[in-house]
Order: C-alpha cells, then sequence, then structure tokens
C-alpha cells in the first residue's frame, strides 16, 4: 500500500481520535511540534526507521522525549502507531494529521514571499487582508527572497499569485523577445 495513503488513513483515525476526546486543537499542536523535533534529528528518525530496533525499544524512546511535552490523547496515539510497527511513519502521520485538522476546520494554508522581511505588524496586516479575501482562518508563513526585487508572492493551498517585480521584469523580456 502506497505510503501516502497509510499516513492519510492513520492522521484520519487520529483526527477521530482527537474529536472523540474534545482534543483535536491540543493534537494539532502537539503534532507540529513532534513533527518538527522528529524531522529536525537524524538520530531520532534513523532510530524510528531502523528494522533492528524492537518496537518496545522506540516506544520507550518517545515516551521518555514527549512524556510531559505532548497531551494524553497525542501519547496513546503515536503508543498505538509504534506498536502497529509504523513508527518509520510517525513523523509523517503527524503532519498529514495537520492538514487533516486544517481541512476539517477550514483553515487556508499561505506562504507569503516578498523581497525583504515583513515586520510583524505588516505581517498582520498582510494576514488580515488574506484572512479577508479569503473569508476563512489562514495560517501563514512569511519568507523573504531578494531576487524578487519588490512585491509579493502569494501562494494559498496550492495556488499562486506573484506580484513580484521579478515576474514583471520576466514578463516584459519575454514579451521583448518576439
Amino acid at each position: 500500500m502506497n505510503s501516502g495513503l497509510i499516513a492519510r488513513r492513520y492522521a484520519n483515525v487520529l483526527f477521530d481520535f482527537a474529536q472523540e476526546h474534545q482534543a483535536t486543537e491540543a493534537v494539532y499542536s502537539d503534532a507540529n511540534n513532534v513533527y518538527q523535533a522528529l524531522s529536525g534529528s537524524q538520530e531520532a528518525m534513523a532510530f524510528l526507521t531502523s528494522p533492528l530496533r524492537k518496537p518496545t525499544e522506540k516506544k520507550a524512546l518517545v515516551e521518555k522525549v514527549f512524556a510531559n511535552v505532548v497531551s494524553p490523547t497525542t501519547a496513546r496515539f503515536m503508543a498505538f502507531v509504534i506498536e502497529k510497527g509504523r513508527a518509520n511513519m510517525l513523523a509523517e502521520i503527524l503532519r498529514v494529521y495537520g492538514i487533516v485538522f486544517k481541512e476539517h476546520n477550514g483553515i487556508k494554508t499561505a506562504i507569503v514571499t516578498t523581497a525583504v522581511p515583513l515586520e510583524a505588524q505588516k505581517q498582520e496586516s498582510v494576514l488580515a487582508s488574506l484572512k479577508e479575501k479569503l473569508g476563512a482562518p489562514v495560517d501563514a508563513t512569511f519568507k523573504s527572497d531578494p531576487s524578487l526585487i519588490g512585491g509579493v508572492i502569494f501562494e494559498v493551498d496550492g495556488s499562486l499569485v506573484d506580484c513580484s517585480v521579478k515576474r514583471q521584469l520576466l514578463d516584459i523580456e519575454k514579451s521583448l523577445a518576439i
């Protein structure tokens, strides 16, 4: 079976489990934090994906590291995943849970790229505008890329709107090169 489908199924199970325990937001926060921790540690990922390590060892490590960091709902689910022999997919399942959570709650994901880093006040203004235009809550990540020269690029749930000076210059160059 495709690992993407497996991760999606487990993420859906986690969402249902979190709903039963009225903990979807807590699990969302936990999932983000654990995913960042696991994906940022080659040692942890090597340990969890190693066929030489027993599930009991993997479970003990996860419990030790995350015992006082995650909600009981998240901890129980992570133990369940390891017991089912899917420890190698734990990080991906948690990443996909974030997608499932956002889909269920109508939250749009946006990446806003500008030529220079935006100050916090400007970020809030852009975020408020996005929420108003999209008519939905927005989870935005702000990036900077000096090669844009000026302007902004919005990527919302896979759709791209490029209003950068770089794009405009490339369009002019293209139109002149007949």
